[in-house]
């Protein structure tokens, strides 16, 4: 029988009370907007949970009575860490991290949310327990956590893996499970997830780019102006010069946090605003839309606009005006 419990903070994630439950549902709000994750014990020590946050924020310091794994995966939006030095890490789309916890230690000291928007899902192991939990129902995978956490993540390290097939394999699936066969899919997953780790060689791992705050703000204002003004001509250099950030540490922080690089990003926001003309200005034509747009002719922007959306600007009024 599903247990929903409902609870205001969510660093209570890592503080389990004991009881028995089957899931539980962490909701907050704060001042920048709300969040929800929502919690799956799949077996003793180890915890799968749905994120959904569309708020600038949701930081708890977090001091853990246990030693913890924690492997997170980003579907839509960003996170950002602030590690004790200083130095700021994102978890963008596609992207898988893994993380570890130590008893009694606090290894990040602040986080964000830069888009006000992120959906992933966090396979979260007490270290002990999930152990004793996995030895005893999978012996035969012979899978060490210890193992795992010092080979890729050892010290409180991030360990950054960028998008494989494996990995989209593995949570794809998980985002779209059947309620009806959740408890051991979830156990078939992780075994999975921990198998595919366990195998990991250079060529899939990275440690995650290091930015400082004054970089990652100045990147977010960028982001923010280009979100703002889709249809502004302003080039790489000039939001560079603007904004005072070096275009290579522009370009670099800004692929962090929107997943793409800023000229792909210029470009789709560019079409989306277009796409929006198309369906409320029906007295505009294709080329002044174009115009409007920033293309210097109706045939570029047409290109533009099918690499973007699939279809043309034509088609695309016609089957939405």
């Amino acid at each position: 029988m599903e247990n929903i419990l409902k609870r205001s903070s969510f660093h209570d994630i890592y503080f389990h009370n004991g009881k028995e439950r089957s899931s539980f549902v962490v909701h907050e709000e704060t001042g920048s907007g709300e969040g929800k994750m929502v919690c799956f014990d799949v077996a003793p020590g180890i915890q799968i949970t749905y994120n959904d946050l569309n708020m600038g924020s949701c930081y708890r310091p977090i001091i853990p009575k246990h030693d913890f794994l924690q492997i997170d995966h980003c579907l839509e939006g960003c996170y950002e860490c602030e590690s004790a030095d200083g130095t700021v890490t994102f978890l963008g789309e596609g992207d898988l991290s893994v993380g570890s916890l130590y008893k009694g230690k606090q290894a990040i000291i602040g986080s964000n949310i830069p888009l006000k928007k992120y959906k992933g899902i966090t396979v979260l192991f007490e270290m002990e327990k999930a152990q004793k939990a996995i030895s005893e129902n999978f012996k035969q995978a012979d899978i060490n956590l210890v193992k795992i956490r010092d080979m890729l993540c050892s010290n409180g390290t991030l360990l950054l893996v960028k998008s494989k097939r494996e990995i989209d394999h593995i949570f794809g699936e998980l985002y779209s499970v059947d309620k009806r066969i959740q408890s051991p899919y979830f156990w078939i997953k992780t075994i999975e997830l921990l198998l595919f780790l366990s195998l990991l060689d250079g060529t899939a791992m990275q440690k995650p780019q290091h930015f400082s705050e004054d970089i990652s703000q100045r990147t977010q204002k960028v982001y923010q102006y280009i979100i703002e003004n889709p249809f502004d001509v302003k080039t790489i250099t000039d939001l560079s010069e603007e904004f005072g950030i070096a275009e290579s540490s522009l370009k670099r922080c800004f692929k962090s946090i929107a997943g793409k690089s800023i000229g792909t990003f210029i470009k789709v926001k560019r079409i989306e605003a277009a796409a929006e003309m198309l369906k409320t200005e029906p007295h505009l034509n294709i080329g002044e839309i174009a115009y409007a747009a920033g293309y210097e002719n109706q045939s570029k922007f047409s290109a533009a606009f099918k690499s973007v959306k699939g279809i043309t600007p034509q088609a695309y009024r016609y089957k939405y005006a």
